[in-house]
Parts: structure tokens; sequence; C-alpha cells
């Protein structure tokens, strides 16, 4: 039975490092409504196999008769995913407050076209479409360039009603 046990343990360890690499994200037309369950799913199976494996490995190797190894290795591998779940349903719940985006660079690498020209240290303006919705900012260079009217540029961050810009031609160099 021990090898049995080990194999489980084994089995375990393997599938959680499976999901460590791979994840266990579902497709969110299973659960259109957002709701998301951890009764059986691959992460409680894994706490399960790896509890019952470990402990069932220890109570047969202390000479623990065969059923009530079983049994007692099954019914803490219960427990155990259960906690797992209760844990894991919690740490869902919880809203990251510090974790905010920064409103300048919502639109960090949105396309946008010069429409008044941008020369070094005057104002230029570009216009994009957001969402069906056409806008018209202030812009300026990032790196203080000009920059023609009709060029293509990529934006950098928003401060203050202001786009900080860079052609697209030099932002596709470096990719």
């Amino acid at each position: 039975m021990t090898f049995f046990y080990l194999l489980v343990f084994i089995v375990g360890l393997l599938a959680a490092v499976w999901v460590m690499m791979y994840g266990v994200e579902r497709p969110r037309d299973a659960h259109p409504n957002g709701e998301r369950s951890f009764r059986i799913s691959p992460p409680i199976a894994i706490v399960f196999s790896i509890a019952f494996g470990a402990l069932g490995t220890l109570l047969t190797r202390r000479g623990v008769p065969t059923a009530s190894t079983l049994a007692i290795a099954a019914g803490l591998g219960v427990l155990f995913s259960v906690i797992a779940a209760r844990l894991v349903s919690r740490w869902w719940k919880v809203t990251p407050e510090h974790d905010v985006d920064d409103e300048r660079y919502i639109l960090q690498g949105h396309l946008a076209r010069v429409t008044k020209p941008i020369r070094e240290g005057v104002d230029g303006e570009v216009a994009f479409d957001i969402e069906g919705d056409h806008r018209v900012l202030r812009a300026r260079g990032v790196d203080n360039g000009a920059l023609v009217a009709g060029t293509e540029v990529v934006i950098e961050r928003i401060e203050d009603d202001v786009a900080y810009v860079e052609a697209w031609m030099e932002v596709e160099k470096r990719l």
C-alpha cells in the first residue's frame, strides 16, 4: 500500500507543477455570470491527492492498519481540500485597493495622427478614435522633437490633457 500512497502523492505534485506552469483558467462562457466554483477543480483534486498520499504513506510506515489508514488519509484529504477551497474563495472576494490603474497611462500604445505640427517647445495636436469617439488633444513629443502634420504617432501618456507622443516609425524600430 505504501507504493499506492506514494504514487498518489507524486501524481499530485506533478499535477501541481503542471497547474503552476499552465494555470487553470476556464473560458468565460462556461460561467457567464462570472461566478467561479472551487468545489470540483484541478487545484482541489491536487490538494486532496497530496494530502491523501502523504498521510497514507506516513500512517502505513507507522504500522496503522490498512482500513484505518485509508479512512484517516481520505478524511484528512477531504478536510484539507475544503479548507483550501474556502481560503481561495475568500481570497477571490478581496479587491486590491493598491492596484489602481494610473490614469496617465490608460491610452499608452494607442495610435494617433498629428493634426497640427509639433515643434520643440510648441504644442501641436493629435487626433484619434477610441470606442467610437473621435478625440483631439494638445500634444508634445516625448523627446521634444518635431513631428509634422499627418505623422502616425503612439501615445506614451496623457498629463493635464496633453498627449505625449512618439513617432510610430521610432517605436516600430524598437519592436
